[in-house]
């Protein structure tokens, strides 16, 4: 039986932080898709950058819900390619470690579409 009072809060711990990794881990692929997908649009001939700023931000709402709101999303066009880029935190689900929070980020760079002339025959 004692054994079993110290092997107990042990797993109980294990089973917590797996959770907790699984859900960083989603909301990181969330992060990820949302931003590649926002630079795939604004990139996109007859496109803006808000555009793909304001795609990003749907998905992540789809993706994270309520918390898609600790994260910021912003975009710019440097020469020929569009940036998109996500920084923001996700909280944890650990009861005894407080407000602590994890660090979701993300960065795509697309190079814009637009015509490009092939070679003479």
């Amino acid at each position: 039986m004692l054994e079993a009072a110290l092997a107990f809060p042990l797993l109980l711990m294990v089973a917590i932080a797996l959770v907790q990794f699984a859900v960083f881990a989603h909301a990181q692929h969330v992060v990820i898709g949302a931003v590649q997908d926002g630079a795939r649009v604004a990139a996109a001939d007859g496109r803006s950058v808000s555009d793909g700023v304001s795609r990003a931000k749907d998905l992540l709402r789809a993706g994270l819900g309520r918390t898609a709101s600790d994260v910021q999303i912003q975009g710019s066009e440097e020469g020929e390619v569009v940036v998109v880029e996500a920084d923001g935190s996700l909280r944890t689900i650990i009861p005894w470690v407080g407000d602590a929070t994890l660090p979701l980020h993300s960065r795509a760079v697309v190079a814009k579409e637009k015509f490009r002339a092939g070679p003479a025959n």
